[in-house]
């Protein structure tokens, strides 16, 4: 379980976990992470804090370049359902469903902040819909530094087998 500093719970769900086995993340083998977001500050603010915590990160502007990195060998993945890149939503999930398939791949799901929930009804299908895919986390927006810095650190001990 992730309990942000926010005071956002959510559960961690790892469908069978990582298949590839523990890998040694080290300074010449740091955590591969992708961030795709269509908000121009969040991508900023996560790619430091993913970076600082140690972490590679790729982070394209556009989703003809999203579904470029998507091919790429990530072991953590931000993807952004509530913002995302050049604002389609079908696209940002269909990326965020063809990454779940892959095995070795963690998702952080990024909503809506729960308070938006109440208009329109129904807000919490985006929760459901990731919790279905094998989201790692699903963050009802983003939450604050140190919220994204212990996801960060979750995928690490998951992927050194400590979790």
């Amino acid at each position: 379980m992730i309990v942000l500093a926010s005071g956002i719970v959510s559960e961690a769900i790892v469908s069978g976990g990582p298949t590839r086995g523990p890998i040694s993340l080290s300074a010449e083998n740091p955590l591969p992470t992708l961030v795709l977001t269509g908000h121009a500050g969040l991508r900023d603010r996560l790619r430091s804090v993913i970076v600082g915590r140690g972490a590679i990160c790729r982070s394209p502007t556009s989703v003809a370049a999203a579904w470029r990195a998507a091919g790429a060998d990530h072991r953590l993945v931000f993807i952004d359902v509530a913002r995302p890149l050049d604002g389609q939503v079908d696209e940002a999930q269909a990326i965020a469903e063809m990454l779940a398939l892959r095995q070795g791949v963690l998702l952080a799901v990024c909503g809506r902040p729960a308070e938006a929930w109440a208009v329109p009804p129904g807000g919490d299908d985006e929760e459901a819909w990731a919790r279905q895919m094998g989201a790692f986390v699903f963050l009802p927006g983003v939450g604050s530094d140190a919220g994204v810095a212990q996801i960060v650190e979750e995928a690490r001990l998951v992927f050194q087998g400590g979790h």
